[in-house]
């Protein structure tokens, strides 16, 4: 089998691209399990494990156009790496799906999309003010960008001091418990309303005996199969994706997991385009 370093179904140049995969490999603040730098290519190599025909949505992932655009260079402060992100998205006319990376990269590949609702998926509330002293901490991802004036949904949420919870319940931010969701109708009754979407999937909002390599696993998370439903009712409202705090495990379960997503979401946003 054929395995190369860039992302299976790539195909295409950017300029054309309906779809432009790039990487964030940044991880400097992860408090538990360091290594999300490792996870953009981590995914691209268990890519090429997967079948480029979508049986969910029966789909051949060959004829849409998507562009491998590779890596951000990380190097340097923060707010560095911002700037790198903001000109590089400057180039992408159509669907950008970054692949982290720590969470804290979310913050600045959603900056473009302010006139969307903040949709993420994670096991923990990322509302803190600061943490170990940095504002800019995975750990304050969504606070950061609740305050950039995005309307913020998050799914799958078990994990959070008090204070966190607090401050959602004092701001109306609107959150489900993993616990709470048992079927897709339970995540869909939160989404009405909105027109588009910035879609955020923490990989630790899944179960860790489905997505072991994490850099913060928390038990009784999300059974993965649940997201091809919820893809085929939201992709068509989707602008933008990232994928985020896969720590590449040995066995490739969590990249390919992660190369996965994606896979479906292309195929989701494909068949939705096709008919509405």
């Amino acid at each position: 089998m054929h395995v190369d370093s860039y992302f299976s179904i790539s195909n295409s140049k950017i300029e054309v691209a309906d779809y432009v995969i790039y990487g964030i490999p940044y991880d400097a603040t992860q408090s538990f399990k360091p290594g999300s730098r490792f996870a953009p290519n981590a995914i691209r190599e268990a890519s090429w494990n997967l079948e480029a025909y979508s049986q969910f949505f029966s789909f051949d992932l060959s004829v849409a156009k998507i562009c491998d655009a590779g890596n951000i260079f990380c190097d340097g402060s923060f707010e560095e790496i911002g700037t790198r992100v903001s000109d590089f998205l400057k180039k992408v006319k159509k669907i950008p799906i970054a692949m982290g990376g720590e969470h804290s990269v979310s913050i600045l590949t959603s900056k473009k999309f302010k006139n969307t609702c903040f949709l993420v998926f994670d096991a923990h509330f990322d509302l803190r003010d600061d943490f170990d002293g940095n504002r800019f901490n995975h750990a304050c991802t969504t606070r950061r960008i609740f305050e950039e004036g995005f309307d913020v949904l998050i799914i799958g949420v078990r994990s959070g001091c008090r204070e966190e919870k607090d401050f959602a319940d004092n701001k109306g931010i609107k959150y489900k418990f993993s616990w709470q969701i048992k079927c897709v109708k339970d995540i869909l009754e939160i989404l009405e309303g909105y027109e588009k979407f910035y879609l955020s999937i923490d990989m630790d909002v899944f179960d860790p005996s489905f997505a072991p390599g994490v850099s913060t696993p928390e038990p009784f998370g999300l059974n993965p199969s649940i997201i091809p439903p919820i893809f085929a009712e939201i992709a068509k409202k989707v602008v933008a994706m990232d994928i985020v705090e896969v720590v590449p495990d040995l066995n490739k379960i969590t990249q390919t997991l992660a190369a996965k997503i994606i896979f479906e979401f292309i195929s989701a946003k494909e068949k939705s385009a096709k008919i509405f």
